[in-house]
């Protein structure tokens, strides 16, 4: 085969001016029939599909946490090869479609979502119950552990699991000209033909599943935050309505911004998030404990730095078996979950870029980005603790978690304001999560795509209205949205197979062909 027909791919049926649908049906189809078979029972039977999720959460966290533990290192060696390898001046593309700070913004806001103001400001909270490494609980070197532990759960391991195919997807896409913007593609060296049959269709079923139910996670974390917020400055009560109401108003910011597409609807919110995120961080630095927030940081860092291989594969094998598979697990899970989409969207906003800048955009950037949030809101938080203004540690044990983000928001100058601009954040992450989510479902639902072209609107508007529909059936019943976020991680088990399918598929790939265009 010639060097100009390996450059080009065709898809059986994509590029077909006969299509009589811009979208795959069964795709489309069977991924809401599969969203709604596994919805209505927990809608229905809350308690007891409450029950069957956390034994299939429990077991995936503590019979599996070793394959999550060393799947996250593969990710991380895997981008660190592509990075520092023979790819790593490899260009994905010709022109580059975004400036650097928007293309940083984009993907920083579209994995994060809500999670990260949630965890940056209380992890560690939650995190000094259990014994860290052998530190005594209580102790002060418990609390520089956990601060350490939530830079690591947000670190470079987290963003590897994120972009773990986005090299591969971008390659398919932006080189070898693939028509399509999905997984299945990533996996045609594997599957070969099936990759564009039926096969293929069900890679990317399992891959939307996982990502609508990981989904909710970030707005079980986000929508109490925002309605905390709005109750506290309001003087009112967090009800039923006000959650439905948040939930709505998320739901219409990230709606509208899906249907004007990537740059004139994501781009620009993302970039006013980032701005706002930088102000808030600033503002707490500036007129909190300076000093304690500095010296605790880099203290954090060192430790981070000094036990990131003990955090890495630490499962406590002899131990209660608690923290890692609470948390690393849990986390590692859901990463996982969103992968996928996460590799879809920052292949598509990398055009241009070398596989280097792919890499080390989210594993370095991102991660400092997120520790900036563990280093400034949580240390803010723990210096309330450590001086006994604040028992933060026994409202998240006894409270709401985003309860307890208000009350530390208490002692901060212009408390009132400082909310409302702390949920418009959180508002505004999780709108640009579920914008590139929205992206991601229709682009893989879509029959054809080039890198000039975006999913049809009402294709992307449908997915994220749909993406709010379950989280509200959850409410509606008077049910805890932790529960979808729990179904997230036993989702995410089938989603890692596929992930590591691509990995194999495109590495044989390259083995075989090496780089389109590179000379013979």
């Amino acid at each position: 085969m010639s060097q100009s027909e390996h450059s080009q791919v065709v898809v059986p049926g994509a590029a077909s001016p006969a299509a009589k649908s811009p979208i795959r049906k069964m795709c489309f189809f069977a991924t809401l029939g599969l969203v709604l078979a596994s919805g209505f029972p927990l809608l229905a039977f809350p308690e007891a599909g409450e029950r069957v999720i956390n034994s299939l959460f429990s077991f995936v966290t503590v019979q599996l946490g070793w394959l999550y533990l060393l799947s996250g290192l593969g990710s991380l060696s895997l981008l660190l090869w592509f990075a520092f390898g023979p790819l790593g001046r490899k260009r994905l593309g010709e022109k580059i479609e975004y400036s650097t700070f928007s293309w940083l913004g984009m993907l920083f806001c579209a994995g994060v979502g809500a999670g990260i103001m949630f965890g940056g400001s209380i992890d560690w909270a939650y995190y000094m119950k259990y014994s860290l490494l052998g530190a005594a609980v209580g102790s002060l070197e418990n609390a520089r552990m956990g601060c350490a532990y939530g830079m690591f759960h947000w670190g470079p391991i987290c963003w590897a699991i994120y972009a773990t195919l986005a090299v591969p997807i971008g390659y398919s896409y932006y080189v070898k000209k693939a028509p399509v913007l999905n997984l299945s593609q990533v996996c045609a060296e594997l599957l070969g033909v099936r990759a564009h049959g039926w096969p293929g269709q069900v890679v990317d079923i399992l891959f939307m599943a996982g990502l609508v139910a990981g989904s909710a996670t970030a707005l079980g974390l986000g929508v109490p935050i925002v309605a905390e917020a709005i109750a506290s400055v309001a003087g009112l009560d967090v009800s039923f309505p006000l959650q439905c109401l948040t939930l709505a108003g998320v739901t219409l910011i990230f709606s509208v911004t899906s249907y004007l597409g990537l740059k004139k609807g994501m781009c620009r919110l993302s970039d006013i998030n980032v701005y706002l995120a930088l102000s808030l961080l600033a503002f707490v630095f500036l007129v909190g404990p300076t000093l304690f927030l500095t010296d605790m940081g880099i203290s954090c860092l060192g430790l981070l730095a000094s036990r990131f291989i003990s955090m890495a594969t630490w499962i406590d094998p002899a131990g209660e078996k608690g923290f890692t598979q609470a948390w690393t697990v849990f986390y590692y899970a859901w990463f996982v979950a969103y992968a996928p989409f996460m590799s879809i969207f920052i292949a598509k906003i990398s055009r241009g870029r070398t596989v280097r800048q792919v890499v080390l955009g989210p594993v370095f950037m991102a991660s400092l980005g997120c520790g900036c949030f563990y280093m400034i809101f949580g240390d803010f938080g723990l210096h309330l603790q450590l001086t006994g203004q604040l028992d933060v540690v026994n409202m998240v044990a006894t409270g709401s978690g985003a309860a307890a983000i208000m009350a530390i928001a208490d002692f901060i100058p212009f408390p009132a304001l400082y909310k409302l601009v702390f949920a418009a954040v959180t508002a505004i992450c999780m709108a640009t999560t579920f914008d590139a989510v929205s992206f991601a479902l229709a682009a893989t639902t879509t029959r054809t795509l080039s890198p000039d072209e975006e999913p049809a609107r009402w294709n992307r508007l449908f997915w994220a209205i749909s993406l709010g529909l379950l989280p509200t059936g959850i409410l509606f019943i008077n049910g805890p949205l932790s529960v979808l976020q729990t179904a997230s991680i036993v989702v995410g088990l089938p989603v890692l197979c596929v992930l590591w399918l691509g990995v194999a598929s495109f590495l044989r790939e390259y083995r075989r062909t090496g780089w389109v265009g590179d000379a013979p």
